[in-house]
């Protein structure tokens, strides 16, 4: 019987064989119980000695993976500290050539420290756009060291240049904050001088205090949004009841391109002769060129209106640019 074929399991069907073989042979003949147990214990140890030599062919083969797993742990290891040296190496070959580039500007196109105080010369270099980093301003030219206005993602802001030094090299660029610039101003102040009752409508005003920039129309209600930015919208109303009513209310929205984005609102019980109670709306919205923004009344109980009289100056609507989004203006 080829025994190698069955693996950890020889041994066990070794023992069964040796086994039956025992219980034949006491058939046909008989042995002392002293043989049969010496037979049983060769028997075992082989088992045994098999087992044993299996455990360790297995301790082996762990090791060795143990062993080939070490290997790879530090191959890649040593691989990602390449990869780290190369990105390096390439972050400092560009900073390097941007030097190269802002010095080779600088020598073919000198400027004198005379012609940056006059202005007297224009550099040839240019860049795309407008500058955005002191190193735009040392290729298109300048040279004297100190504050400068850039234009970044959407704002205007201020560094501080030191062209004593390279590009890329510590202390060149320092961010200091943003530019308050607007192309031009934009802000309204508008109100009513009669009474309104008027639902789902955007609410017209009268009286123009305030419109630079011509954005609000007071016959739609409607401000339209000159140039991209963020703006600050406030209004303010007094609701005006009749008396002996359980319950009466009054609510209004802000509207931006037909999307209500705010509300403001007032509610009274039982009320008394010549109740009236004041409410606002105020919102600070990011807005692009050509948005709407205006305020209406969607509910608002029987016999209850926007009280105005001449001179009051009751229900008002203000707003303005907080700040330009400078490069959609560009």
């Amino acid at each position: 019987m080829n025994m190698a074929r069955y693996g950890l399991f020889g041994p066990f069907i070794s023992l069964l064989f040796v086994l039956s073989c025992w219980t034949r042979i006491s058939t046909g003949a008989t042995l002392s119980l002293e043989d049969k147990l010496q037979q049983l214990e060769t028997t075992l140890q082989a088992t045994v000695n098999q087992l044993q030599e299996k455990v360790v062919q297995l301790e082996e083969k762990v090791a060795q993976f143990q062993a080939t797993n070490v290997q790879l742990e530090v191959q890649i290891r040593q691989n990602n500290e390449v990869k780290d040296d190369l990105v390096s190496s390439v972050t400092r070959l560009e900073i390097k050539v941007q030097e190269l580039e802002s010095s080779l500007a600088v020598l073919l196109h000198p400027k004198s420290k005379a012609e940056v105080l006059t202005g007297s010369s224009q550099s040839a270099v240019s860049i795309n756009g407008m500058p955005s980093s002191c190193a735009d301003l040392k290729i298109i030219g300048h040279t004297l060291t100190g504050f400068y206005s850039v234009v970044g993602n959407t704002t205007m802001e201020t560094v501080y240049c030191d062209f004593s030094k390279l590009p890329g090299e510590a202390g060149f660029q320092k961010w200091i904050g943003y530019d308050d610039v607007k192309s031009a101003p934009v802000y309204f102040y508008v109100h009513r001088n009669t009474s309104f009752n008027e639902s789902f409508i955007p609410i017209p005003f009268e009286v123009e205090t305030l419109n630079v920039g011509k954005a609000m129309n007071l016959t739609t209600g409607k401000f339209t949004v000159p140039r991209s930015g963020t703006y600050f919208f406030s209004f303010t109303a007094l609701a005006s009841f009749p008396p002996s009513v359980p319950e009466v209310f009054c609510l209004a929205y802000l509207y931006w391109n037909g999307v209500k984005i705010g509300s403001g609102g007032v509610e009274e019980a039982n009320t008394a002769y010549l109740q009236s109670s004041p409410f606002s709306v105020q919102s600070t919205l990011k807005l692009k060129s050509g948005d709407e923004i205006w305020i209406q009344i969607n509910e608002m109980s029987d016999e209850t209106i926007l009280y105005n009289d001449a001179g009051d100056l009751l229900t008002q609507f203000t707003g303005w640019m907080l700040d330009e989004e400078i490069v959609a203006s560009l």
